[in-house]
């Protein structure tokens, strides 16, 4: 299946959007990242399209909360080793939280 993609995100609507988002997750001390991500993954997800069709994402940082904490719980007892099969979950959730508008 062949497809088109397009993105039409602005270089300032994304730096706007890591500004804000990496502010509130340093001074939580990492604990917004959940919520962060999840905002990044909306802008991205607004601004693509597949097919002219374009994307939404459906995810929330409480619902990627307690995943993401067990994700850095395993990788810190495991002293990384965990990471690749934390990054696999990571995208799972993700792309379970990804559609078509």
């Amino acid at each position: 299946m062949q497809g088109s993609f397009e993105f039409r995100g602005s270089g300032l609507g994304y730096f706007w959007l890591l500004l804000w988002t990496g502010f509130l997750s340093v001074i939580t001390l990492g604990l917004y990242f959940p919520w962060a991500y999840s905002a990044q993954q909306r802008w991205i997800t607004a601004n693509t399209y597949v097919n002219g069709r374009r994307l939404a994402f459906n995810g929330t940082g409480i619902g990627f909360f307690g995943q993401w904490l067990l994700i850095m719980i395993l990788t810190f007892i495991t002293l990384g080793l965990y990471a690749p099969w934390g990054y696999c979950q990571f995208k799972r959730w993700e792309t379970n939280n990804t559609e078509f508008e």
